[in-house]
Parts: C-alpha cells; structure tokens; sequence
C-alpha cells in the first residue's frame, strides 16, 4: 500500500502544476505470477520442466497472459510461487514488503527484478534531453552502484582496434564477444583468475552495460572465451600489430627482445612447461614458465611466445626472430636489441646471416685492452658531473663502446662494500672464536667454514687472501690439529682492477654507421621492454598463475598480453599529450566514475503516481574529464529508464 506522502516538489519549464497535498491510499492488486510450462526438445522429444514470470493484462479481447521473464528451472516450493512474485512486483516497483522470504528466495527475486529492469531499459533507452518531471523527494534511492570509468576508456581503445570486427571475422560469435572483451579489460580494471573476472564484470563493473550483455555468462564461457583468444593468437597479434602500426605511423626499425618468468602457485604436473628454472621473482622453490616479447623502440608489442620455465634464453631468439617477421611489413635495416643472457655469439652469427642488424650488451671477454682514459662525456647532471662516459673502439666490422655510468658505479660499489663487510665480518667472528671457551678451533672444521663463507660470498672472496694458520710442530693431519689464527689480506691489482670496472660495460654492434651517442640512446630504450615486464606482473595480473594445465596457463598469460595492448596505447597517448601518469594512477582516477540506478516516485498531470527508475552515469569529474578530452570521449554513454 501507499503511504502518504504530502512532501511532493516538482520542476517546470513554461507552465505551473500544482501538487497535491497527498495521495490517496488504495489496494495494490498481484499482476504477476509464476506458471509451470512443459516444453520438448531434441531428437528425442525428451521433455523440460522451466517456469516463466507472467504478467495478467487486459486487453481489448479480455484478459491474457504477458510473458515477462524465463526463470529456467528453480527448485522451488510452489506454495512459495505466489510470495516470490509478489517480492519480484515489490522490488519493481518500489513498494515495501511485508512478508519476508527465505534468503536464497530473496536473491533469485533481486535478481530477477535486476534482469527485468535491464529488459525495460533496453526498452526504454531513448529519451529526451530535458524531461521535467513532479516527484516525492522522500522516495528517492540510489542503488546497483558500479565501477564505469576505466571499463569506458579501455572499451575505446577496444572499438579503435578494432577488435570486434577482427573477432567476427574469425567466426567468433558476436554474442559471446563480451565475455572475450571482459577477459581482457578485466585484467586491466581489476585483474583476477577467470572466476574473478566473472564475478566482477557481472556484479561490480559496468562494462556489459556498454558491450552488451553476453549470450552466456557460465564460467565455462569465460574459460572457453580465454581458449579461443589463445587459438587465434598467431592471426590476432598480426592483427593488432598491424593496426597499432596504422594509427600512430610506427616505423619498425628497431625491435627489443627480453624474457621473463611466472612462478606457479602448486605443483602443475600436468603442464609441461612447468619447470624448476631461475625464477626472476627469487622463487625457486616454485616451478616456473617462461614467456618472451619483442616490443619496438616506443614500447608497442609486436609479438609473445610462451617457453617451459627451464628454457635457456639464448635458444629462443632465432624461433621469436622469425615468428616476428609474419607481423611486419617490410621495411629494411631491421635492428634487434637485447641484453647479455641472449647476446651469445651463436646468435650474433645468426642475426649476421639472416639479414638482421644487433646492438646487444656484449658478454664474455673483449677484443681490446679497457682504458678509462680520455673518456667522452655524453650526458651531464644538473651540478655539471658527468653522468655518462663513452669510448668508442672499431674492430672488423663492428663497434665496440666502452660505457661508465656514475649511477652505476655508485650502485655497484654499494654492493661490493656491502658484500665486503659481511664476508669480513665473518672473517671476524670466525678469528674471535680461536680464543674463546666454546668457539670453533680445530683447524680442519675452521678450513670448513671459510670455504663455505667463500662459496657465499664469491665477489667478495675473490678480493682477499685468506689463510688459516695451524698450531707448530704438529701434524696436519692430526684430527686434534687447532687453529691459532686466520689472516687475511686484499688483493690489491684485483681490488684496483675490480673498482675501475665498476659500473662499466660494453655494447657491442655492427651498425657502423651510426654514433656512439645513437649507439647507446638505442641500447637504454631496452627499458621499455623491462616496462612492459613490469606492467603485465604489477598491474595486469602475470604472477603468480595458479592454474595447472597448459591450456588455462596458456590463455591466462597471453590475456595479460592483450591486455598490455590497451594500456599502452593508453599511456603513450597520454604521454603524447603532455601527461605522464602510468596507467595504476589513471585507473584510480577514474574509479570515482560510476554508473548507478535511481529510483522515486512520480506524480503524472492526472494525478496518478507511478514508480520510476533510472540507471545512469554520475557527472564527470573535472580529473576525469581531462582524461576523456585526450580521447574524444564524452563521459556518458546515455540515460536508460523504466517506469512501473
């Protein structure tokens, strides 16, 4: 029943109502029921039992039933049919209930009235700019609050890939894209497992509101969604390379190769690819996978391959190499850029023999005597020091330069005093021992345990002479033998040499032609590639995985990849525009943009009141419409509404 409401306000434009000062109470009459149908289906004819949400209306010819909603088949007390169709009617229209059900009851009817709403939306999506309306003040609720401003922005970059077309293209069907769609944007918004995503996108995020809802939302669908990305990932990485190649004039000249790794949470026995190997994140107690990437020099991907986590990294790049030139157009004088673990001279030799210029972090020995003399500075820091010196050395036909970073060196020399004062400090405690009542003396056990410091400290023990001395006039093979002192002494040309080395390298390359300052500002843009690593593990949910087999693993990884895509093109745009935030900063930005339901009361010009609902987009914010203006979004995708 209707309460009373005397507080009613109203809105004119040229013409004044006026508002009654209350409305009258009547009984509110039960329109909906739930009804039992048989249907057949298959070869078979076998038969299914659902149960459909109908409406009683009266028309023209008498009375007849409205089909509103399938409930599927719900195991369901038919004496509580009639209490949880009036629940449904309830929650549609705003009335308060005065019986309650049990609570899985009370979620199928929040949820079905949800689904109803949705419905009439649709229905009832285009509406008028300026639509005054009289309504009570008091019976306005907001609710079904859901995230909408990173899922906006990221479903831009979506459509301007073109990814739903592509999709369609490779007989992927357009009602099952929005799951596809929701696997990826999701690992941008809010990265979690497949289950996760799911359970995000269908009750905290507003994305499928603007996709449109999937034909199936099962977690089956969301698994086997993941399944058919990684199915088509040869056909849609040349698809997104050559798109990405189009609409910002990528010049793909030169191509940064790096791999990482992604531990594993369990023991993925039935994965292949998981191996004990060096984990990047220092767990070795877990088994890992690994995965490669070339990325060009403003840090678009080009291509991904996944590996077993044992997979020595020099073996990788003629196979990555040639899988990349399916997604290139062509061009010439193509340059791969990586660092020492893939630099090895088996891959050189490659590179040279398939047309392929290098420009690597040499490793091993080199060709010429290192002289820090006469050093050309490169790049200076604000109080005038040099902050990079570079010496260039041609050989045959490559060019070698010499590099000392100050940064560097103070880093190094960080770590090689840190080392130093533990293994010194060892030295120390061992040497205090020899006079004290417990300590360790016997000579054997003492040559022990410096041979262990050794094994733990092997840059530091490199720098030092150590030696234990004996007891005199003794056996050394005596069991009993004690120790009466350890010296120990630095060795001052490996000292002097190790510290002149300090955060130096060389580059090695066979691009001749360019300069030493070319040379190396190529070399640093290898950082995008450690950038990419960084994104996919921190934001886009790389590490760890916690699924077992090939497959999922598989899908999850290269999820992050596409994933990796958007955010790209998202922050390069920005940085393009003069704002250099990283994309965890723009999603939290825009996590105050919301989409959300208001429902009320209205008062029609004849009197009647009717329950009103309305799902739309809060105002944009000043912050997130600085975001939107740099990709020509409008903060809104439009008012949908209902009424009861």
């Amino acid at each position: 029943m209707w309460e009373e409401r005397p507080n009613l306000v109203f809105v004119v434009t040229h013409k004044l109502f006026l508002c009654l000062p209350h409305i009258q109470f009547y009984d509110k009459i039960l329109t909906m029921y739930i009804k039992r149908v048989t249907k057949s289906h298959g070869p078979g004819r076998k038969k299914y039992e659902y149960l459909h949400l109908v409406e009683s209306i009266r028309g023209d010819n008498g009375p007849r039933q409205k089909f509103i909603l399938n409930l599927g088949k719900l195991d369901i007390d038919p004496s509580l049919y009639k209490s949880l169709a009036r629940r449904i009617e309830d929650i549609l229209t705003g009335q308060k209930s005065f019986e309650s059900l049990p609570l899985d009851l009370e979620k199928v009817a929040r949820s079905t009235a949800s689904k109803i709403f949705d419905k009439r939306a649709e229905e009832n999506k285009d509406l008028e700019d300026t639509d005054f309306r009289n309504i009570d003040i008091n019976s306005i609720e907001a609710s079904e609050s859901r995230s909408f401003g990173g899922e906006y922005l990221c479903n831009s970059i979506w459509n301007e890939l073109g990814m739903n077309r592509f999709l369609k293209k490779m007989d992927i069907s357009e009602k099952t894209i929005p799951v596809l769609e929701a696997l990826v944007i999701g690992r941008l918004v809010d990265p979690g497992s497949e289950r996760y995503t799911r359970e995000w996108a269908e009750h905290r995020s507003s994305l499928f509101e603007i996709t449109g809802l999937p034909y199936k939302s099962s977690l089956n669908s969301y698994y086997r969604g993941g399944d058919s990305l990684f199915g088509i990932k040869e056909e849609l990485e040349k698809h997104l390379t050559g798109k990405e190649r189009d609409l910002f004039s990528l010049e793909e000249n030169l191509f940064f190769f790096d791999l990482t790794n992604s531990y594993f949470e369990g023991q993925a026995l039935g994965n292949p690819k998981a191996q004990y190997g060096r984990s990047k994140e220092k767990r070795s107690d877990c088994r890992l996978v690994t995965m490669g990437m070339i990325v060009d020099e403003l840090g678009f991907a080009k291509y991904s391959e996944l590996f077993p986590g044992n997979q020595s990294e020099a073996a990788t790049l003629p196979g990555m190499v040639k899988s990349l030139e399916k997604n290139l157009s062509e061009t010439s004088d193509k340059t791969i850029v990586m660092d020492a673990g893939i630099a090895t001279e088996d891959n050189l030799k490659w590179l040279k023999e398939n047309e392929y210029h290098y420009i690597v972090v040499n490793r091993g020995g080199v060709p010429f005597e290192k002289d820090f003399s006469d050093m050309k500075t490169l790049r200076t820091n604000e109080n005038g020091d040099s902050e990079i010196e570079i010496k260039r050395f041609d050989i045959e036909d490559e060019a070698y330069i010499l590099c000392k970073s100050r940064k560097k060196t103070i880093k190094e020399q960080s770590m090689r005093t840190r080392v130093e004062d533990l293994f010194v400090g060892r030295l120390v405690y061992y040497f205090s021992g020899l006079n004290k009542k417990r300590g360790t003396k016997r000579y054997q056990k003492v040559i022990e345990m410096i041979g262990r410091l050794k094994e733990k400290y092997p840059s530091a023990a490199k720098l030092y002479d150590v030696e234990v001395i004996p007891e005199k006039d003794k056996n050394a093979s005596d069991p009993a033998l004690k120790a009466v002192s350890i010296k120990w002494e630095k060795k001052e040309n490996k000292y002097d040499e190790r510290q002149q080395d300090e955060g130096s390298y060389v580059l090695r390359t066979d691009r001749t032609d360019l300069s030493d300052e070319k040379i190396w500002n190529i070399y640093i843009m290898l950082g995008n590639i450690e950038y990419s690593w960084l994104t996919m593990k921190s934001y886009l949910g790389l590490r760890p995985n916690f699924h077992q087999k090939e497959d999922r693993v598989d899908s999850h990884m290269f999820i992050s990849v596409l994933a990796y895509h958007i955010l790209h093109i998202i922050e390069y745009r920005l940085r393009v525009n003069n704002d250099h935030r990283k994309w965890a900063t723009i999603r939290n930005v825009l996590s105050t943009h919301n989409r959300l339901t208001l429902s009320f009361q209205e008062q029609t010009e004849g009197g009647e009141v009717k329950h009103r609902v309305i799902r739309t987009c809060t105002k944009p914010e000043t912050e997130h419409m600085k975001i939107y203006n740099i990709f020509n979004l409008k903060g809104n995708i439009g008012r949908v509404s209902s009424i009861s």
